[in-house]
């Protein structure tokens, strides 16, 4: 459990300053005052805010079950926004809810200066059906000498897989970036 938590880590300071782009199948919604548009996977969709970039090309540098990457297109500070899609392994069949548990425990155990910011129950689509998962925004950082960032955080089971969506971002982030990170993960959804 201990990998797959450094990888994430790891992920999320990589996406600040580099990675490969390519285009995926999104459609557009209006409905929003910002535009977001769905990206769409055989696997998901989430929204996404329409001008930032999206990555779902990686080098062997990134965790294994990165599925994709969206990162904000203002590259203004030392760390860019980011959300994260990985898929893991969940042998034991836990519910949405379970593995959200195992990863707050995780970053308990492995975040030095962890501290837990606010946890919010959301219900989310999951092969048609409801799932229901808790978002947990936290701070902390991997190395005594990295900066703290701020994530949010929530998982989605759909049988033995698993798939953590996780948004990244400075503690100073302004407040229209965090409120379109936080779009994103409550419109993820299993297919």
């Amino acid at each position: 459990m201990k990998r797959p938590l450094l990888s994430l880590l790891i992920l999320c300071l990589l996406l600040a300053s580099c990675g490969g782009t390519t285009t995926g199948d999104a459609t557009t919604d209006d409905s929003d005052t910002y535009r977001f548009v769905d990206y769409k996977t055989s696997d998901f969709i989430v929204q996404k805010p329409e001008d930032w970039e999206t990555i779902n090309s990686f080098t062997s540098e990134y965790p294994d079950g990165i599925r994709a990457a969206f990162r904000d297109n203002l590259k203004d500070g030392d760390f860019v926004a980011n959300v994260t899609v990985i898929r893991e392994e969940n042998p034991e069949t836990l519910t949405s809810f379970d593995v959200m548990q195992e990863k707050l425990a995780e970053h308990k155990d492995h975040l030095l200066g962890y501290s837990l910011v606010s946890e919010e129950q959301v219900t989310l689509s999951v092969g048609g059906g409801e799932s229901k998962t808790t978002l947990f925004t936290f701070t902390g950082k991997n190395e005594s000498t990295s900066e703290t960032l701020e994530f949010m955080q929530l998982a989605l089971a759909k049988s033995d897989q698993a798939y953590i969506v996780t948004a990244s971002y400075d503690p100073q982030e302004d407040e229209f970036t965090v409120e379109r990170m936080l779009t994103m993960l409550k419109s993820f959804e299993l297919r």
